[in-house]
C-alpha cells in the first residue's frame, strides 16, 4: 500500500510541476495575418519568469521587438496556480506597460493581456492567445 502511494504521489507531482510550464516559445498571429506576436519565457526562480519579446504589425511595416541580447524584456511572478503578472518593455521608447498572462493547463495555451499600455509609441497586442 505504501509503494501505491509512493508512485501516486510521484505521478501527481511530476503533473503539477510540469503543470505550470510555461518555458519555451509562444507564438500568435491575428486572424489577417497582418499582425504577429511571440514570445520566449524562461523561468529564473520558483515563482520568477523572464523573457523576450518580438511584435510585428501592419505587414512588417512597425517592429517592436526585444533587441538587447543580454536584457529581458518580460518580467513576470506567478501570483497564484496559472496566474502570472508582470511589465513588458517596448523596444520603441523603452518604456514599461504591465501585462498578465494565464496558463491553460488542458489546451497547453497561454493567455495575455496588456493591462496598462506603455508611454508613448509602443507596438503589442492588447489580448493574444498564444500557442507553443
Amino acid at each position: 500500500m505504501e509503494l501505491k502511494l509512493s508512485l501516486l504521489f510521484a505521478v501527481f507531482s511530476i503533473y503539477f510541476m510540469s503543470a505550470q510550464d510555461i518555458n519555451g516559445s509562444w507564438k500568435w498571429a491575428s486572424p489577417d495575418g497582418s499582425q504577429h506576436f511571440e514570445i520566449e519565457l524562461e523561468q529564473i526562480s520558483e515563482k520568477e519568469y523572464r523573457g523576450k519579446h518580438c511584435a510585428v504589425f501592419d505587414n512588417g511595416e512597425r517592429i517592436d521587438c526585444a533587441n538587447d541580447s543580454e536584457n529581458f524584456s518580460i518580467v513576470m511572478l506567478q501570483i497564484s496556480d496559472g496566474n502570472f503578472a508582470g511589465t513588458i518593455e517596448s523596444s520603441y521608447e523603452k518604456s514599461q506597460g504591465k501585462i498578465r498572462m494565464q496558463y491553460n493547463v488542458q489546451e497547453d495555451i497561454l493567455y495575455f493581456n496588456l493591462t496598462k499600455n506603455p508611454p508613448g509609441i509602443f507596438y503589442l497586442p492588447s489580448e493574444a492567445i498564444l500557442m507553443r
